[in-house]
C-alpha cells in the first residue's frame, strides 16, 4: 500500500512553499510540539516525512506486543500530539489564528475552534473555506494516514493554504471533527483502564453543526459571490445540508470544489433550486484511472465532473491541487466578466440625457 502511495505521489507536481526554501524547513525543528513527538520517539525530517528517532524508519502503528489497550492509548495519545503538531504549523508556518468556537462560550466550557487569516472576517473580495473529510482529522489534515505513513505535503492542507495565499485569497480551515471534549473520570470497574466521558462542545456538537455555526456567526456576514468551498468526502455532504437549510449559501458562495463527495442529491432532498446552482456553479473530482482532470461519468451527476487522478480516496486532494486553483481562477475571472457586462453602459446619448435632466431639476 505504501509503494502505491509513493507511486501515486510522484504524479503530484508539488509545489509547496512550506518545502522549498531550507529556511522554511527549519520550522518544522522549531516547534514545540516537536519535542512532544520526540517523546513518541518520531520526528518530521525536512521532507515533511515522520521517522523514528533511533531507527530513522517509516512509522509502526503496532507499539505494543500483545497488549492491544496500550496500544489504542499510545495510538490516541500521538494523534493528539500530532494534531497540535499541525495546528502549530498553520499558525506559524502559515500566519492563521484560532478563532474560537462557540463565541459566547463560559471560560470552563469546551470549545472548539477554526482557523483564519488575518483578513478572513473583514469582508475579504475571496475567501477560501477548506473542509475535510469525517473521522480523526482535525484542521489543517485531509488525511491522518497520509501524514504519518506518507508526509506532511499529501496529509495536511498546507499546500492549498499555502497555494491560496500566495494567490491573495483568504482562508478559513474548519475543524468539524473537534465535536467533544474527553474528560477522565477514574479507572473503570476493573481497574484495568481510565474510565472517560465525552462533554459536547455546545453548537459545534457534529460536523454538520460545526458548519452551519461557522456560517451563521461569520461565514453570513461575507459580500456576495466572495466565499468558495473547497470539500473532501463527508465535508460534501456537510456543505450539501448547509445549502438546503440556508438558502443565502447560493448568494455568497460562487463556487464549491467536490473532492470524492459523500453528498447525494436525491438522498439529502436537494430542491430543484439548489440543483440547478450546482449544476452552474460546483465541479467534482472522483477517484478515477483516467488522467487528471479529464471528464469522466458517475450514475450520479449533479455537476461537471473531471478525474481526481488517483483512485486513492485520502490522496485525491494533493492530486487535484493544482487543477483545482487553476478552476477556481477561471471562474473567479468568469465571475468578474459577467458583473462587467451587466453594468449598464454609459453611452454619449444617456449621458447627454443625465445631464439634461440633472439640469432641469436644478
Amino acid at each position: 500500500m505504501h509503494h502505491n502511495l509513493i507511486k501515486s505521489r510522484d504524479r503530484v507536481t508539488h509545489d509547496s512553499v512550506l518545502f522549498q526554501k531550507m529556511e522554511e524547513r527549519m520550522i518544522l525543528t522549531q516547534l514545540e510540539n516537536t519535542k512532544r513527538l520526540k517523546e513518541f520517539n518520531y520526528i518530521f525530517n525536512e521532507k515533511g516525512q515522520l521517522r523514528h528517532i533511533e531507527t530513522n524508519q517509516p512509522f509502526v502503528s503496532k507499539q505494543y506486543n500483545n497488549a492491544m489497550n496500550l496500544d489504542h492509548e499510545w495510538y490516541t495519545a500521538f494523534g493528539r500530539t500530532l494534531a497540535e503538531y499541525i495546528y502549530e504549523l498553520l499558525e506559524k508556518g502559515c500566519g492563521l489564528k484560532r478563532l474560537y468556537v462557540p463565541e459566547d462560550a463560559a471560560e470552563d466550557e469546551p470549545k472548539s475552534f477554526c482557523f483564519t487569516s488575518e483578513g478572513a472576517l473583514n469582508a475579504p473580495s475571496k475567501l477560501i473555506v477548506f473542509v475535510q473529510d469525517r473521522g480523526v482529522m482535525r484542521a489543517g489534515t485531509w488525511s491522518q494516514q497520509l501524514v504519518v505513513h506518507d508526509c506532511l505535503d499529501t496529509g495536511t492542507q498546507i499546500p492549498f493554504i499555502e497555494r491560496a495565499l500566495s494567490e491573495q485569497y483568504e482562508v478559513m480551515v474548519l475543524n468539524p471533527n473537534d465535536n467533544f471534549l474527553a474528560i477522565e473520570m477514574g479507572h473503570s470497574a476493573d481497574a484495568q483502564s481510565e474510565h472517560k466521558v465525552e462533554k459536547p462542545k455546545r453548537g459545534v456538537e457534529s460536523h454538520e453543526q460545526h458548519m452551519s455555526y461557522i456560517w451563521d456567526h461569520f461565514l453570513s456576514k461575507c459580500a456576495p459571490m466572495s466565499v468558495a468551498f473547497v470539500v473532501h468526502g463527508y465535508g460534501g455532504l456537510a456543505f450539501m445540508s448547509l445549502l438546503t437549510e440556508r438558502a443565502e449559501v447560493m448568494n455568497k458562495v460562487y463556487t464549491v470544489a467536490f473532492i470524492n463527495s459523500n453528498h447525494d442529491v436525491d438522498h439529502q432532498n436537494v430542491g430543484p433550486t439548489e440543483r440547478d446552482w450546482i449544476a452552474k456553479n460546483c465541479r467534482k473530482w472522483l477517484l478515477s484511472d483516467k488522467p487528471l482532470d479529464k471528464p469522466v461519468s458517475s450514475m450520479r451527476k449533479d455537476c461537471p465532473q473531471v478525474s481526481a487522478g488517483t483512485e486513492n480516496h485520502d490522496l485525491a486532494p494533493a492530486t487535484c491541487l493544482h487543477p483545482i486553483f487553476k478552476y477556481l481562477k477561471k471562474v473567479s475571472n468568469t465571475q468578474k466578466t459577467n458583473q462587467f457586462t451587466r453594468s449598464p453602459i454609459v453611452t454619449r446619448r444617456s449621458s447627454k440625457e443625465k445631464l439634461k435632466r440633472t439640469a432641469d431639476s436644478n
